[in-house]
């Protein structure tokens, strides 16, 4: 549909830029946060660093642009780092092995990946890492290790046995051979593994898989650990585990919500790198733009998931149009997609204006799709009420289950605002152990139309 817009491809792709060089010039602005980040890995070859911000708002597509110019060597400054290609998500209730698992396999594709990019031979140890993680290999296998002493390097056999039997220690040991090599054979000085949605876990998960990590997985010579989270994750980890926060590098990274005009320059440079003529407008006026970066409070994705549907929506209506008129529908044969397609451009060329569609038209699309979206939710009326009372006060945590009608804190916590949390309604702000909920943007667009009343 996208070249009835006059695009090859939408300029509201919600997809994270991906670590490769024709997406460096999509991420606009973050200098600032950009310059810490080569420098927090620059202070040692190995460590953790914190990467945290709200849902949306950019933290996958800022690592992946800035990993990508430390491993070409286009950071000004910073190491050269072996980039993540795959983020490593952790889940709630996963066993610590299947994390050190997913981590393995994550490193062993991110070194079969560089080398593929760069014709290159994977290291050996790393091919026979790589087929004991995937279960190419049915049993155990061997790996030398390089150890550093005061006499000097000296090496060391380990037997690892079949990979659904190896120990969390077993598995370190296996990514000590594998980032050896990655410096050694592929000459980066560290390589990177990104553990991603951490808070999926409740405080008591983090805790565990802190406490367990913190003198395995991120004591391994040359890996740097990215935890990556939502807005409030450092002071979380602090809280959970005060020891490993005092190993992370600073006090992490936290990605804020990008200005409005910042926001208009990304939209601009989409629009230029995919409209068909290099030189058209965006689908949306930049009003409607505005009106979902304010409901969303920057959140990116939002802004184009929902600019998506409306222009889907928009294109749907044309269609529909068309079809529905009665000469055009009797219409057989091969020309007859010819000559619809025709009638379509020829509708959306009338409805729009200057080239975009019409903020009043745009308005009545998204009201229907937040609408459909809110009914697909078959929220109970008192869930409704609790929503649009959190839109009136601005926000809400436990402790105000009273100011709700709710008998019980944990009531309001559980059956509320933890449930509500999960179905992309409301925003959760970590303030060290306390935390606040606010509406997410499709909930505060149904507020602002009066869905919730």
């Amino acid at each position: 549909m996208w070249d009835q817009l006059g695009f090859r491809e939408s300029p509201y792709n919600t997809n994270p830029l991906k670590a490769r060089a024709e997406d460096i010039d999509l991420l606009v602005g973050r200098s600032v946060e950009a310059t810490e980040f080569f420098t927090s890995l620059e202070v040692s070859s190995q460590g953790i660093l914190i990467l945290s911000g709200s849902p949306g708002v950019g933290k996958t597509s800022f690592l992946n642009i800035q990993q990508f110019r430390l491993e070409n060597e286009l950071a000004p400054f910073g190491p050269k780092l072996l980039a993540a290609r795959d983020l490593c998500p952790v889940q709630p209730n996963d066993p610590l092995e299947a994390v050190a698992r997913r981590a393995l396999g994550s490193l062993c594709k991110s070194v079969e990946k560089w080398c593929v990019l760069n014709k290159a031979d994977v290291p050996p140890q790393t091919k026979k890492v790589s087929k004991w993680a995937s279960g190419t290999i049915g049993g155990g296998i061997e790996v030398g290790i390089s150890i550093a002493g005061f006499g000097g390097n000296f090496g060391r056999t380990v037997e690892l046995p079949g990979f659904g039997e190896a120990s969390l220690e077993m598995i370190c040991e296996a990514l000590s051979a594998v980032s050896q090599e990655n410096n050694s054979k592929l000459g980066f000085t560290s390589c990177i593994i990104a553990l991603d949605n951490l808070e999926n876990l409740e405080e008591e998960q983090l805790g565990q898989m802190l406490i367990s990590f913190r003198d395995t997985l991120f004591s391994i010579e040359r890996i740097w650990w990215i935890l990556i989270g939502q807005s409030g994750l450092g002071s979380l980890i602090q809280s959970a585990d005060p020891r490993v926060f005092e190993r992370t590098t600073g006090s992490g990274i936290e990605i804020r919500p990008i200005e409005l005009d910042e926001f208009d320059e990304a939209i601009a440079i989409r629009v230029s790198k995919f409209h068909s003529s290099g030189k058209g407008k965006a689908p949306l006026t930049r009003k409607m733009h505005q009106h979902l970066f304010e409901a969303s409070r920057g959140e990116m994705r939002f802004v184009f998931k929902y600019s998506n549907s409306i222009c889907a929506k928009f294109i749907e209506d044309m269609r529909s149009s068309v079809l529905g008129d009665p000469i055009l529908s009797k219409l057989q044969g091969k020309s007859q997609k010819e000559i619809l397609y025709s009638a379509i451009n020829t509708a959306i060329a009338k409805s729009m204006i200057g080239k975009q569609i019409p903020d009043s038209s745009a308005q009545s699309y998204l009201k229907q799709i937040v609408e459909r979206e809110l009914d697909g939710l078959f929220l109970k009326p008192k869930e409704r009420s609790v929503l649009h009372g959190i839109g009136i006060a601005g926000k809400a945590r436990a402790s105000d289950f009273k100011a709700f009608s709710l008998r019980t804190m944990q009531d309001f916590s559980s059956n509320y605002l933890t449930k509500m949390y999960h179905q992309n309604l409301l925003l959760r702000e970590q303030e060290g152990r306390a935390v606040n909920y606010r509406l997410r943007g499709m909930a505060q667009l149904s507020y602002a139309y009066g869905l919730l009343e």
